[in-house]
């Protein structure tokens, strides 16, 4: 039977992948954290809250909540999100057609450019908001002593759901605002490669794009160190349900980690985004794993097993034949396993180790140590709300009385049959314990982009 989905929070059905390849549930609309500023947390779709770093994921399913004198920035095609102090969100949607994120607590700033989604929604405990035309949005959600707010410097908006015009506000910016609205990202819009690879924007100030006659349209990364590789200055993380995640200590680093790959090319590594496209599809590493599922790269001695991966060229399409075998990086597998910085524990392995190890297929089979480089945080420590239940309801039952909303531009009230995409909410946040109020420190904006 046919149903509406009344979802308010994110339960995300991913199949768990312990690869570090793509596979068919991962979606294809993906963002990047992009700015940390003291205690942030970050849960993956599957996962449990840990530490927050610049350059991991942003997906249908992901939660950031930021503590009491922190921020947090993320970038999606087209929008940035920006969160106070104190502040707890779920991304529920994130496609070319929808982008739906619920504020559980706190405070977010939104900034939107144009052909960001078709609708993009914000949910609050106590109704929601539809963001109608590119601008700035500063939005809290209220709590048991203070109503919500919604206030846009620039755009146009729809509330609904349990709000009114009465909790539509002038903007009144504060050193929050200061810190999150700035100008538009200015990036390599003539770049040949889709707009909505998240971090792109950071390609034109940090490299060189150039044609070649076998690779086409590439990018040359500069200012790099000399022993520098792809894959070689980061981390790994286990973020399921994508696996092993590298995050690129780069501020430029998202995109190419996760699309296309690498060649050498007149003794330059490049990166070759491939075939334009309006759908690319994510991938956790663009790597391949050498030696024995579960057990990695053998080592002389006493020191135990090695973990060794390669950056995949756009030829690579056997197990035989990879052009960057040379240029794999080798850590210890307790480095690896558990989340360290892979530059300052490389290994030296010889060539021909390297040369002759065979490709892992599949599933790297190495489970993270402890929090897997997580920094993990309990949950029922830390968490300031429960997330909402999911409730169903089929389409054959009478559909809910008209939705009065209110237009933020002209404060002009109007009725609608229900709002965008014609589904209901039902608010069913349980706190924890009061929110803390908000205070928010004014370098966000000089930590974006950040490692």
């Amino acid at each position: 039977m046919q149903i509406v989905r009344l979802l308010f929070g994110c339960l995300v059905g991913l199949g768990l992948v312990a690869s570090a390849r793509a596979d068919d549930a991962t979606p294809t609309r993906i963002g990047r954290l992009s700015a940390v500023v003291g205690g942030v947390q970050y849960r993956s779709p599957t996962g449990g809250w840990s530490n927050a770093l610049v350059n991991e994921p942003i997906a249908a399913g992901v939660g950031v909540r930021s503590a009491r004198d922190a921020t947090a920035e993320f970038d999606i095609a087209g929008a940035r999100v920006a969160l106070a102090g104190a502040s707890d969100l779920r991304i529920v949607r994130l496609d070319g057609q929808f982008v739906e994120i619920a504020v559980l607590q706190g405070r977010v700033g939104v900034h939107l450019d144009r052909g960001v989604a078709n609708t993009v929604e914000i949910d609050l405990p106590k109704g929601g908001v539809w963001l109608d035309a590119p601008g700035d949005y500063d939005i809290a959600a209220g709590d048991a002593q203070t109503a919500p707010r919604i206030a846009a410097f620039t755009g146009k908006a729809l509330v609904g759901g349990g709000l009114t015009d009465g909790n539509i506000a002038a903007a009144a910016p504060d050193a929050f605002d200061a810190a999150w609205r700035r100008e538009a990202s200015v990036g390599d819009v003539s770049a040949p490669v889709s707009p909505t690879l998240a971090g792109v924007a950071l390609l034109a100030a940090n490299g060189d794009w150039g044609s070649d006659d076998t690779a086409g349209q590439v990018w040359y990364p500069k200012g790099m160190p000399d022993n520098w590789a792809p894959f070689r200055y980061g981390q790994w993380r286990y973020l399921p349900p994508w696996g092993w995640s590298w995050i690129d200590a780069a501020t430029w680093g998202f995109a190419p980690s996760h699309y296309g790959a690498w060649e050498r090319i007149n003794e330059r590594w490049a990166w070759v985004p491939g075939s334009r496209s309006d759908d690319p599809v994510y991938s956790p590493a663009r790597v391949a794993f050498l030696g024995t599922p579960g057990i990695g790269m053998s080592r002389p001695g006493n020191d135990g097993a090695a973990v060794a991966w390669l950056p995949l060229a756009p030829s690579d399409d056997s197990d035989t034949h990879f052009r960057n075998r040379r240029s794999a990086s080798v850590v210890p597998r307790a480095v690896f396993a558990g989340g360290q910085p892979v530059a300052a524990s490389l290994l030296d392995l010889p060539e021909w180790r390297l040369d002759n190890a065979p490709v892992i297929p599949g599933g790297l089979g190495i489970a993270p140590i402890g929090d897997g480089g997580s920094g993990f945080v309990a949950e029922a420590a830390a968490a300031p709300v429960m997330d909402p239940r999911v409730v169903e309801v089929p389409l054959s039952k009478p559909a809910p009385p008209p939705v009065v909303l209110a237009r933020i531009a002209t404060k002009k009230v109007v009725a609608l049959v229900a709002p965008p995409p014609r589904r209901w909410h039902v608010a069913t946040v349980i706190m924890v314990h009061p929110p803390h109020p908000t205070h928010n420190r004014p370098h966000l904006a000089a930590a974006r982009g950040g490692a």
